[in-house]
């Protein structure tokens, strides 16, 4: 029962810390409504403790009231805040009544109205029926409609629990604070008004954590206080260029921003022409750079907090699908391309392909030009002859000259120019196969580049359905993530928080950069994670220009330790085989292993290629299909001798454990699931033979303490069975470990004198920490 009754001493002390608070804060509202009632424009007019607590929030209405109650009792001339008082009681009491229909009791308009409507009743109550003081009232009931919807939007700002202002909001902010300066115009310790110091530091305070717009407002409304209180007769437009003046050298730092302010205040002294109140004036401008200077570090990040302007977050939807649209047009484009050049190749091919007719036309006038046999031979004898041709022309094509031995006895004795036809017959065939192997070699140029033209093509129609379909923007968490960075001093220019197709975020924040500044990733990390409601890696934080870029991806519940190992066939310097690994930011581990063909420098190139232009692909987010169309017209185009390449992937999913392998003709994959080994094979071509090309694929499900095998053909020569029962009895060790092992009982086990290139790649799953 005890402990039924009794709350546990941490919510206890949770309690008392909120109430502590509340009561701090109701408190400084009292005193804030105080000070307002001290405001005194056009000599006897004292509206802004009536307009503090119209415009207040509800839940600090008693606390603001009592304070300007009390401000009005002891009034700052004469007996004239007792009129207010009886304005006051009237405001309080309609805001009660009301307070059931919230919709209407917080809309700043009727706030506006209210406060208004008592003015001017009060007013007219001790209307004197001098025209000046009707008009003086009108003026009056006009300030406090404005000030009180100023006032109201202030309140209902601050009381958000969203990051960042609007310039809107920032604009009422710095007008309301004008009011309390004004209140404090009037306590004058030493001479100098609290007030003006205080608009001095307000000033230089909106410059350097709200920024140029911050510091115009601030001193274009202390100058329009100054201008209703009557102070500084002549000089208090200063304020309104000692404003602009700080927001001018914000980046030259905070001493230039005071040392610019000072420059205004010669300037006005010069307007006041060294009147009264000169020297007070210079003063108050030295008071207020002064605390400015010494600010402490952490009552700047608070003002950092409330000055500091609403990030911009993603991009719009319009945009979205303006760039969709650009890039549909443009695959569009590029697909019309490659169906004109491929159309364009037949036609060429059908004009200018060489006609072996013609061939043999020039053969005959060549050899027999002039000759007496020449009409018996090709017209009474034409299939003869032409067979007499034709066995020559067969010499050279199995490499031999086109000799008149090879042209048959008949031949030989029926023609006068034996030696004539044997020579004609080499150039000229000669000729004809350079032609025909030219044209050949240009129609596989125009093939390949109508491929490239269709992958580039495919590949901007992905980009479009990337944007259109996958990636989206959530902006409430991209505003919760820098609402809650602000707590720790971190004001963020943009936030941007990606959903990407797989349901994965990843957040990113762009910081001005700030040499005092000190960013902890640890923190930001836990701080991401939970305004997000996600689990977050350790952010990265690089610096690009005058700004910091915050990168966050969501936590995956696995991860990789991946081990490669290569041994060289014959001990060779160069690897025929080329292995690359890589997360590619969207929660997939994804694995590259290609074979050139051959051994030594020449396969090492094709390998690196294959690997590295696939690597290179999917990394910058193209799909596996496009990317094999784009690396096969790549290897088709390199070379004109003979250039081929396996290509092995397997792309793991850290969050699901979901395997995808891709092959084009590589070895066999191993993969060890709950303790028991399998393989997946492979039937498809490798790269670089045709132009048409695809993946065989296959899809598996892993989870921790499984192995994937990626091999070479020179690891699986002595086949795989050998390697199964290798994975099979494997017990403890890193990956590394692992491919060590596989690659090192491979190359023991090659039993001819061929040796090949043997490559390893090890993954084993684990659970992320």
């Amino acid at each position: 029962m005890k402990d039924l009754v009794t709350k546990p001493q941490q919510s206890i002390k949770a309690d008392g810390a909120y109430m502590l608070r509340a009561v701090f804060l109701h408190a400084c509202m009292a005193i804030l409504g105080f000070i307002a009632t001290k405001a005194v424009i056009f000599e006897s007019l004292m509206p802004f403790g009536l307009i503090f607590a119209g415009g207040c929030s509800a839940v600090f209405l008693p606390s603001v009231c009592v304070g300007a109650f009390i401000g009005y009792f002891i009034p700052a001339i004469g007996v004239g805040g007792f009129r207010y008082i009886a304005a006051l009681l009237a405001v309080l009491a309609i805001r009660l009544l009301v307070s059931n229909y919230k919709k209407i009791a917080e809309h700043p308009l009727f706030l506006s109205a209210v406060c208004a409507a008592a003015n001017l009743v009060t007013g007219g109550v001790t209307y004197s029926g001098v025209p000046l003081d009707a008009l003086k009232l009108t003026a009056e009931c006009l300030i406090v409609f404005c000030i009180t919807f100023v006032v109201s939007r202030t309140f209902i700002t601050l009381g958000r629990n969203y990051y960042g202002l609007s310039s809107e909001e920032l604009s009422y902010l710095l007008i309301t604070s004008t009011i309390i300066l004004m209140g404090l115009s009037s306590f004058t310790p030493l001479g100098l008004s609290l007030g003006n110091t205080a608009g001095v530091f307000l000033i230089l305070a909106a410059a350097k954590y709200g920024g140029t717009l911050a510091s115009s407002v601030s001193g274009i409304a202390l100058s329009f206080a100054c201008a209703l209180t009557d102070s500084y007769e002549g000089g208090f437009g200063i304020y309104a260029l000692a404003g602009l003046a700080a927001g001018s050298v914000i980046s030259l730092g905070k001493y230039a921003q005071t040392l610019a302010v000072a420059a205004t205040g010669i300037i006005g002294l010069s307007f006041m022409q060294f009147k009264d109140g000169s020297a007070a004036f210079m003063a108050e401008i030295v008071a207020g750079s002064i605390i400015f200077l010494i600010l402490p570090r952490s009552v700047g990040i608070f003002l950092g907090k409330i000055f500091y302007c609403y990030p911009r977050v993603s991009i719009t939807d319009g945009y979205n699908k303006a760039l969709t649209m650009r890039l549909d047009l443009a695959a569009s484009a590029l697909r019309d391309v490659s169906e004109t050049v491929s159309q364009v190749s037949r036609e060429l091919s059908r004009i200018n392909a060489p006609d072996f007719n013609s061939t043999l036309a020039l053969i005959e006038q060549d050899a027999c030009a002039g000759c007496k046999l020449r009409l018996h031979c090709w017209e009474n004898r034409k299939e003869d002859t032409l067979s007499a041709v034709m066995q020559m022309i067969a010499s050279i094509k199995e490499g031999k000259p086109a000799h008149e031995t090879a042209a048959g006895e008949e031949f030989q004795g029926r023609c006068l120019r034996v030696k004539k036809m044997e020579d004609s017959v080499n150039r000229r065939y000669s000729e004809f196969a350079s032609r025909l192997a030219a044209e050949n070699r240009i129609e596989e140029v125009r093939s390949v580049v109508s491929d490239q033209f269709e992958g580039v093509s495919n590949m901007l129609l992905e980009l479009s359905l990337d944007f259109q379909n996958d990636d989206k923007f959530d902006n409430c968490a991209a505003t919760a993530a820098a609402a809650a960075l602000k707590n720790i001093g971190v004001c963020a220019e943009e936030s941007c928080a990606k959903i990407d197709k797989f349901g994965r975020m990843s957040v990113e924040i762009k910081v001005k950069k700030d040499n005092d500044a000190v960013l902890s990733r640890l923190q930001i990390m836990k701080i991401l994670s939970l305004s997000c409601e996600r689990d977050f890696d350790v952010p990265n934080i690089s610096t690009i220009g005058d700004s910091i870029l915050i990168t966050a991806h969501e936590h995956a519940a696995l991860k990789i330790d991946v081990g490669v190992q290569q041994l060289s066939a014959s001990g060779g310097s160069m690897c025929g085989d080329s292995c690359r690994y890589f997360n590619d930011g969207k929660g997939h581990f994804v694995m590259v292993l290609s074979d050139g063909m051959g051994t030594g420098g020449r396969a090492a190139v094709d390998g690196a290629m294959a690997s590295g232009l696939m690597s290179r692909l999917l990394k910058a987010g193209f799909g596996y299909d496009c990317s094999l169309k784009i690396l096969n017209s790549s290897m088709l185009f390199k070379s004109t001798d003979e250039s081929l390449a396996t290509v092995d992937i397997a792309s793991v999913d850290l969050f699901t454990g979901n395997v995808e392998l891709y092959k084009a003709g590589a070895a066999p994959t191993l993969v060890r699931r709950n303790g028991k080994t399998g393989k997946a094979e492979s039937t498809s071509l490798p790269i670089g033979i045709l132009r048409d090309v695809s993946f065989d694929r296959a899809g598996i499900k892993l989870r921790a303490g499984d192995v994937l095998l990626l091999l070479s053909d020179g690891a699986t020569f002595e086949g795989t069975e050998w390697i199964k029962a290798e994975l099979q009895s494997w017990g403890e060790g890193s990956a590394q470990n692992l491919a060590e092992h596989i690659a090192e009982c491979a190359r023991r086990r090659r039993t001819d004198r061929k040796e090949d290139d043997i490559s390893v790649m090890a993954a084993i799953i684990e659970k992320a920490i």
